[in-house]
């Protein structure tokens, strides 16, 4: 189980240069122990986390909704995004290219989704 917060382990993540040519914004809505909703703005290799507040953040372009305990084995390289989205573990709404173009950016190695 990650002891750290599944949103800096993102950061620490972060690929600049696969995000070169994205600019979206996403809201990480993370549930269980280490739960909380984050907006993760990426503009042109750049990376900006902040927690989301309804009605007063920027609206996401895409949300992705998953657990703490499945984005960790995600993270870990147990399970790719693909099968957990698939599997109902974590869901995407809005644009599915979008939440697509997050695995060179945050899960480079597990191949394309």
């Amino acid at each position: 189980m990650m002891t750290v917060n599944p949103m800096e382990e993102l950061k620490k993540r972060f690929n600049s240069a696969a995000a070169q040519n994205v600019s979206a914004t996403y809201l990480f809505r993370i549930t269980g122990i280490q739960d909380g909703d984050w907006l993760t703005k990426i503009n042109s290799g750049k990376l900006e986390v902040e927690s989301y507040q309804a009605g007063v953040s920027t609206a996401p372009d895409c949300t992705i909704s998953v657990s703490a305990e499945d984005l960790s084995m995600i993270m870990q390289g147990k399970m790719s995004a693909m099968t957990a989205a698939m599997s109902g573990m974590l869901s995407i709404e809005g644009e599915l290219g979008l939440a697509m173009q997050l695995v060179p950016i945050f899960f480079e190695g597990q191949g394309v989704v």
